[in-house]
């Protein structure tokens, strides 16, 4: 965000004062902030789409400064290159550049129906080491107690213009409920549970708080009236969602708004526009807005296409190329 110069001038006393009580005058354009977040999800192994989701994303970050991608998991399995475990997928969301990702219920999976805990926990590493952006899961640990999956971020936080904003990741309870053998060795938390205490403890960490979530509708409109969520970027039920929805609140109030991007055979690339202004000193959200993008009339990012054409030919063999 550009300054603009405070047009009236505090005297020296004035300052002086100002600075004992420790407070620093906010010019107006520090009073308002705007964050873009483009996303999608559930891609399955389906990947034709992604070329054409590649130059839009390109496109807007060229003109957006405030600026996310977030994918929301479930890569590979039921996909064209399913025995290769999401190496394929994962190389081609690089080359896509992801802020962050967030494990979904079915990359825990061996496909096509199973396999071991060893199994399930080397797959789901191999993935990790090749992602070159951060992978997200807050709600599930270790049943040994040793905390957190390996090598997984509970949240992380981006920096724009000095707005620090963290992006939390929860995953469905599919695995747990479906006693899965390869995520025998793990604890799943309900989402909703996870972001409250999530937000709790980094609340001065942070000055706004996105969820980026693999549980499904039901659970995400319950994140969305956590303290603190200024919005739910959802996965998992392959809901085509044209239009932010949200809780109507007292006064013309809504809570945090809820997206989700359709999946598997009908993916859609997704944008959240989100407004926020100071409201008692913090970071409040006070408008937003989005849309599905259509791929009518978009060119495909060629260099991407050839990336899946060579894993289809075999000539990327099954590491990242």
């Amino acid at each position: 965000m550009r300054r603009k110069n405070l047009k009236k001038s505090f005297s020296v006393l004035g300052l002086i004062l100002l600075l004992a009580l420790n407070f620093v005058p906010v010019y107006a354009s520090d009073k308002s902030f705007s964050l873009s977040i483009i996303y999608n999800s559930d891609t399955h192994g389906l990947v034709d789409r992604l070329p054409y989701f590649k130059s839009l994303i390109d496109e807007a970050r060229m003109e957006e400064g405030n600026f996310l991608v977030l994918y929301g998991g479930d890569i590979f399995l039921r996909g064209e290159f399913e025995d290769q475990r999401g190496i394929p997928e994962m190389t081609m969301m690089n080359a896509i550049a992801y802020d962050a990702w967030v494990i979904g219920n079915n990359d825990f999976r061996i496909p096509p129906h199973g396999g071991t805990r060893a199994e399930g926990n080397e797959q789901l590493q191999n993935l990790i080491a090749l992602a070159e952006f951060p992978t997200l899961c807050a709600n599930v640990t270790m049943r040994d107690g040793s905390g957190l999956i390996e090598n997984v971020d509970p949240y992380i936080i981006k920096e724009f213009d000095g707005v620090k904003v963290a992006i939390i990741g929860v995953t469905s309870l599919k695995p747990q409920m479906r006693l899965w053998e390869e995520s025998c060795d793990k604890v799943f938390e309900s989402g909703e549970i996870t972001v409250a205490k999530t937000i709790e403890a980094i609340k001065d960490e942070a000055d706004i708080f996105i969820v980026l979530s693999h549980c499904g509708l039901f659970v995400d409109m319950s994140i969305a009236k956590v303290g603190g969520v200024s919005a739910v970027i959802g996965a998992d039920d392959h809901l085509v969602i044209r239009k932010p929805i949200c809780y109507p609140g007292p006064f013309g109030a809504k809570s945090a708004p809820v997206v989700q991007a359709g999946g598997e055979q009908d993916q859609y690339l997704g944008r959240l526009d989100l407004s926020f202004e100071i409201t008692d000193g913090a970071w409040t959200l006070s408008d937003f807005d989005g849309f599905l993008y259509e791929l009518d009339g978009v060119e495909p990012d060629r260099d991407l296409e050839d990336l899946i054409e060579k894993f289809r030919s075999g000539e990327a063999g099954k590491k990242a190329a």
